[in-house]
């Protein structure tokens, strides 16, 4: 296993996070940027979300400006973008058929999180090749990895307030909460995130902030190898007692 140092780079973390969890899709970085970054391939097209970006991610890095968002006003919102002032009635029309169908009221829409800051774009792209720090990395989890990735975060001890905050719909909403409270989060999903990205339904997806990354070698490194430990440990025990006692002689 990659053995933790202070100037763990982005690949070497991909290739720990991958290993530890075991994760069958790469992590993906994310970076919000005020201007188009040099160098970095423009997104063209059309998506019809913002959570399709993560999944497209996973070839390679590209630069989507805050247009690109447009097809997803729920996310160009979460995500902070800059939106022009006509699309505000398609976003409360939005909001209304959500809230005709009982799946979202516009009176949650004030609490809904957005990140901060100016910004006229997204950077995303695999983390095992992505140049810049990012602000955020995003892994797709299994309910076995998201119990590594609790206790690699220092979020499975009782002695804090334990546990990764976790939530539904819009699963984007994760990476603001993340950012803002500078914890690792975790989405549940909603319908949209299922539709649009298709991931499995036995998935979830966690947010790792930047505030997070430089300690979170040496966690996962700490937990691989304590949970390696324990397994071992509790297979004895179950071994131990799980035999079947010797059957008593018949009575004559």
């Amino acid at each position: 296993m990659l053995e933790w140092s202070a100037m763990t780079t982005n690949p070497q973390l991909a290739t720990l996070l991958t290993d530890t969890l075991g994760l069958t899709s790469p992590p993906i970085a994310v970076r919000f940027v005020e201007s188009a970054p040099a160098g970095v391939p423009r997104f063209e097209g059309e998506v019809p979300s913002a959570c399709t970006f993560w999944r497209r991610a996973e070839r390679g890095t590209f630069y989507a400006d805050a247009s690109a968002h447009f097809n997803c006003l729920i996310g160009t919102h979460t995500m902070g973008l800059p939106m022009p002032a006509e699309k505000g009635p398609e976003l409360m029309a939005l909001i209304g058929q959500m809230g005709e169908a009982q799946y979202f009221s516009d009176a949650e829409v004030p609490h809904v999180p957005t990140v901060p800051g100016d910004k006229s774009g997204i950077v995303y792209g695999p983390l095992a090749s992505f140049e810049d720090t990012p602000d955020a990395v995003l892994v797709w989890l299994t309910p076995y990895q998201s119990m590594l990735m609790q206790e690699a975060a220092g979020t499975a001890a009782w002695s804090a307030q334990p546990g990764i905050p976790t939530f539904g719909r819009p699963s984007c909403a994760a990476i603001p909460v993340a950012l803002g409270r500078g914890v690792a989060t975790q989405s549940l999903g909603c319908m949209g995130m299922r539709v649009f990205t298709e991931v499995a339904q036995d998935k979830l997806l966690g947010v790792l902030p930047k505030q997070l990354l430089d300690e979170l070698p040496a966690g996962l490194n700490r937990v691989a190898d304590a949970n390696q430990k324990m397994a071992q440990h509790y297979r004895g025990q179950k071994a131990l007692h799980s035999r079947e006692p010797n059957p008593r002689p018949a009575q004559v």
